[in-house]
């Protein structure tokens, strides 16, 4: 049985509560125990059969779509690891499709493939959030490491209805080379962990619909396995659940505003187990 401990992390104080327990969780912690799905976007028929056959041969899950609201209603069906977009698509453009795509599936890691990639281009998707942009006709020997190499990412979801907050730790988290969810509400989340699987969660206490303890406590009960952190900024609040040992489903415990060297050396000790 799994002995579940408490690390308490606070920008004033660092007490460590009980010594965390480093189990063997590597695999957890990066891609799902399922194929890699990859979502291909691109208004050539024959690019996106050409690709789909390609990837689907080396064992990959391929869904294509030829336009943005194919994309989107595709997206809303199941999560993609790694999408891969054409710029230059009818009605939005593959930058506008990803920030709409970011919105619904943050998690989703873009790669985007266009021939047209000058400078403003350039500038537009890495302010987006792009992770890798390649020439069209895309060399599928330089697409694959890539492809690998972004579904190997560790899986996070934030779970907080403070939108600057999570826009923040989203980018220093994607520095990092984390996959990272965000949902604002507890039916957000059981959404999003209903079409992707996170091994690692971090919860506002304070939801707009739902206790985050609460929420862990179902999380944990669906997904033993998934590695929980509890956010607030009520510290005092939780002393009597803390003393009454009521954060079981609780693997780490943050306070606002975050000390992020201890957040962050927790999660790369996860990921380094």
């Amino acid at each position: 049985m799994r002995c579940r401990h408490v690390v308490e992390y606070s920008n004033c104080e660092h007490e460590q509560l009980a010594q965390p327990d480093c189990l063997p969780i590597n695999n957890l912690l990066a891609t799902p125990q399922r194929p890699t799905r990859l979502l291909v976007v691109d208004d050539d028929l024959d690019t996106c059969a050409n690709l789909a056959d390609i990837l689907t041969d080396i064992g990959y899950e391929v869904q294509s779509a030829t336009d943005a609201t194919m994309a989107l209603s595709t997206l809303d069906q199941q999560a993609f690891d790694v999408v891969l977009l054409d710029l230059k698509l009818p009605g939005m453009d593959g930058l506008q499709l990803y920030r709409e795509l970011k919105r619904r599936s943050a998690s989703t890691v873009a790669i985007l493939i266009t021939g047209f990639a000058d400078a403003e281009t350039r500038q537009r998707a890495e302010q987006l959030g792009v992770w890798r942009i390649l020439p069209k006709p895309v060399d599928v020997s330089a697409l694959l490491p890539l492809i690998s190499e972004a579904a190997k990412q560790p899986l996070l979801l934030i779970v907080d209805d403070d939108s600057d907050f999570c826009a923040s730790l989203y980018d220093v988290l994607r520095e990092r080379s984390f996959r990272v969810g965000i949902a604002g509400s507890a039916q957000e989340a059981a959404q999003q962990m209903r079409l992707q699987e996170f091994p690692i969660v971090l919860v506002d206490w304070r939801l707009p619909d739902a206790d985050g303890l609460k929420l862990l406590e179902e999380i944990h009960g669906q997904h033993p396995r998934v590695r929980t952190m509890l956010l607030t900024g009520y510290q005092h609040e939780l002393v009597e659940r803390l003393e009454k040992k009521l954060l079981h489903d609780v693997d780490v415990l943050l306070y606002k505003p975050l000390e992020m060297d201890g957040f962050l050396g927790t999660l790369q000790r996860w990921v380094n187990c």
